[in-house]
Formats: C-alpha cells, structure tokens, sequence
C-alpha cells in the first residue's frame, strides 16, 4: 500500500484490494493547479473525477438571479469529487474551485469506464463507495437545512 493509495482508503478506495487501488492510481494523472483554479462547471458535462491529494476545493453553485456562488462544501485531502463522471446524466451538479494551490489525481472518464469495465469488482466499489459519500453529503445538507429553518424561526428571518 502507498501513500497515496493510504490517502483515499476510507472513501473512494475502500475496500479495494491493493491491487485494485494501484491499478487504479495508476490509471490518474498527477495535476497542480493554482487557487482560484475552476476545474469544472455546474451542468457541464462530467469528463473527469478528481482525487484531492494537497489543498482544497470548494464546491460551488449559482445563486438565482446573479447573485453570485455560495459555497455548498469544502473537500479536503482524501476526497473525491466529479463523481457525475460515472453517473447519467453525466453532468456536474456543482462547480469545483481549487481553495488554495492544490494537488490532485485525475481520471478522464473514457479510462474510468475502461477500467471498471476491465475489473467489474473495482467497478462496484467504486459505485457503492460513491453511494455512501453521496449519502453522508445528503444528511450534511439535511442538517444545514435543518439549521437555517431553526435559525428562521428563532430570529424569524
């Protein structure tokens, strides 16, 4: 197990065998981007999935009326983001920004599919590991809902 394998065994990596999670590794190219960086954009098509390995991203998304972006999360190190890439219809829900100067892997979905195609057990878990992020963003976002509707009604705005 490397490093970088290490970085990303509780979230898109679980559960891979280290074979698996090299062969998969292996298959990223390694990028460097500048803070400010727009990696992709809210309803664009999904071309690639991203592996933070330094810095940050904020996922972003357009306010009604122009009235700018608010920021929906941050990802750190060990995350990953542009899962849409695997998911009809293939289209990013947010906007990726890097926070900082970051590091990170990425996986162009023409060789994602290639590859799970190749191994349909790497396949299922990275689908199922997708699942479980996605559904820990969901009581994340349960639980800011939650909070600004406690907020209105207490300050009753």
């Amino acid at each position: 197990m490397t490093a970088t394998t290490d970085l990303f065994r509780d979230g898109l990596l679980k559960g891979l065998a280290e074979d698996e999670a090299e062969a998969f590794v292996s298959h990223c190219r390694q990028r460097e981007c500048a803070e400010g960086t727009r990696l992709f954009e809210e309803m664009t098509e999904a071309q690639s999935l991203f592996l933070i390995l330094d810095g940050g991203i904020d996922l972003t998304f357009r306010l009604p009326s122009d009235k700018g972006e608010a920021i929906l999360a941050s990802r750190r190190p060990g995350d990953a983001v542009g899962w849409s890439t695997l998911v009809p219809p293939y289209r990013y829900r947010f906007s990726g920004v890097c926070q900082q100067k970051t590091k990170l892997l990425q996986i162009d979905r023409p060789e994602l599919l290639a590859l799970i195609q190749a191994n349909y057990h790497l396949g299922y878990l990275l689908m199922r590991n997708i699942a479980v992020m996605t559904g820990e963003r969901l009581v994340r976002m349960q639980e800011k809902v939650a909070q600004l509707l406690g907020n209105e009604a207490v300050n009753g705005w």
